[in-house]
C-alpha cells in the first residue's frame, strides 16, 4: 500500500519523533479491545508509536505487526490476515482521493478495525504549504466513507480533543472495571506526560522534536 504523501512522511520521520501521539487513545481504546479479544494485532500507520506493544502487553495479545509506508523498517504488509487492526491519527493524512484505497487495504488484512481519527488541523505544514491534516473531516463524514468497506463500523466515544473514533464490533467491558481500566491509562498517561515536561525543561527543547 502506498500513497502520494509517503515521501513527505518518510523526511518528517527521519527529523523528528513523529506519529507517537496514538498512546493518547489508549485509554479510551482499552476497553473495547479488551472485550473483543483479538489473538493478533496490527498497528496500521503506527509512525513511531509503541502503540501495539502497550496494546498487546494489557490485552494479552501474542502476535502484532507495526505497518508504516514511510517507516522503511515496516514498510511492508504482513502477509497474514489478523483479527483486529488499529489506526489512530492517520486517516487524516491521507488526500480524500486516496482513502478507499486505504481503507480497502485495512479492510483486506484485518476481521476487526478500531480507527481513530483527527478532525481539526496539525500544528505543521508540509512542504508545498499545505496543512498535514489534508482530510478534515467530521464524524458522518467519515462513516460515509467507512461503511462500503466495514459494513458493522459504529462510532465510540472518545475523550480527546477533535476526535472521532469508530469501531467494528459490539461491547466493551464496562461498569466498574472499565471505568477502573480507563482511569489507570489516563493516570499513567499523565505521569509520563509530566515526566517528559519535566526532561525537556532539564534538558532544553533540543531533546525532542515535532510530534503530530
Amino acid at each position: 500500500m502506498d500513497h502520494s504523501l509517503v515521501g513527505e512522511y518518510a523526511k518528517l520521520h527521519s527529523r523528528h519523533r513523529y506519529g507517537a501521539t496514538a498512546r493518547h487513545a489508549l485509554a479510551d481504546m482499552l476497553p473495547h479491545i479488551l472485550a473483543l479479544r483479538p489473538a493478533s494485532l496490527i498497528d496500521f500507520g503506527c509512525g513511531q508509536s509503541d502503540l501495539a506493544f502497550l496494546i498487546a502487553a494489557k490485552a494479552c495479545i501474542g502476535e502484532i505487526h507495526r505497518y508504516d509506508p514511510a517507516i522503511p523498517a515496516i514498510s511492508i504488509l504482513p502477509a497474514v490476515r489478523v483479527d483486529l487492526a488499529v489506526n489512530v491519527d492517520v486517516m487524516e493524512h491521507i488526500p480524500d482521493e486516496e482513502i478507499d484505497a486505504v481503507l480497502a487495504s485495512i479492510a483486506a488484512l484485518a476481521t476487526h478495525a478500531l480507527l481513530v481519527i483527527d478532525t481539526g488541523p496539525a500544528k505543521i505544514l508540509l512542504s508545498d504549504g499545505r496543512n498535514a491534516h489534508v482530510s478534515q473531516h467530521g464524524a458522518s463524514w467519515w462513516l460515509e466513507r467507512l461503511r462500503p468497506h466495514f459494513p458493522a463500523i459504529r462510532q465510540m466515544p472518545i475523550h480527546r480533543r477533535n476526535r472521532v473514533a469508530f469501531k467494528t464490533w459490539d461491547g466493551e467491558v464496562g461498569g466498574l472495571a472499565g471505568f477502573s481500566v480507563r482511569m489507570r491509562e489516563r493516570a499513567i498517561y499523565r505521569v509520563q506526560k509530566l515526566s517528559r515536561s519535566a526532561q525537556r525543561k532539564l534538558l532544553g527543547p533540543g531533546v525532542h522534536g515535532a510530534v503530530l
